[in-house]
């Protein structure tokens, strides 16, 4: 079943390949649960950011990747100040606590799929309006030009 729209269609594959690289390094093999992965953590940068920032994030985003990113998004009382406990809890619950799943893990994977095909200029804004703590989950890659 096709949707007969070239851009949706292209969303829809490049969507598909985020998820199938985050398959990849998570070394899963479920859809869902990456899917999972990616909206845990695209909400919980999100939630995190600036406004400006998180719009501007958006803005790179593929156009099925986007509408994961804004689902349920309110501007009330952002950004919200939360520690990486914190942000982690947040991946984490979209797997409902599961011990099997390590929040860290997904995110870098996610992280890392996200630089894949954002490249790191985007992701480097995104990665210093967040506190230290959280830059360590960013790939190395990401680091100050200088």
């Amino acid at each position: 079943m096709t949707t007969g729209v070239r851009n949706l269609e292209n969303s829809i594959d490049l969507t598909n390949v985020w998820l199938r690289d985050i398959l990849t390094q998570l070394k899963w093999q479920s859809k869902d649960s990456a899917y999972q992965a990616l909206r845990g953590t695209l909400h919980a940068i999100r939630d995190r950011l600036p406004v400006e920032e998180a719009v501007d994030l958006a803005s790179q985003l593929p156009l099925i990747i986007k509408g994961i990113y804004y689902d349920g998004w309110t501007l009330r009382d952002k950004p919200e100040k939360f520690k990486k406990e914190e942000f982690a809890r947040r991946v984490h619950a979209q797997f409902e606590f599961d011990e099997n799943v390590n929040p860290s893990e997904v995110i870098r994977a996610v992280m890392w799929v996200m630089y894949r095909h954002m490249g790191e200029g985007e992701l480097r804004d995104v990665k210093f309006n967040m506190p230290k703590e959280i830059q360590e989950w960013f790939p190395e890659e990401i680091a100050p030009k200088g």
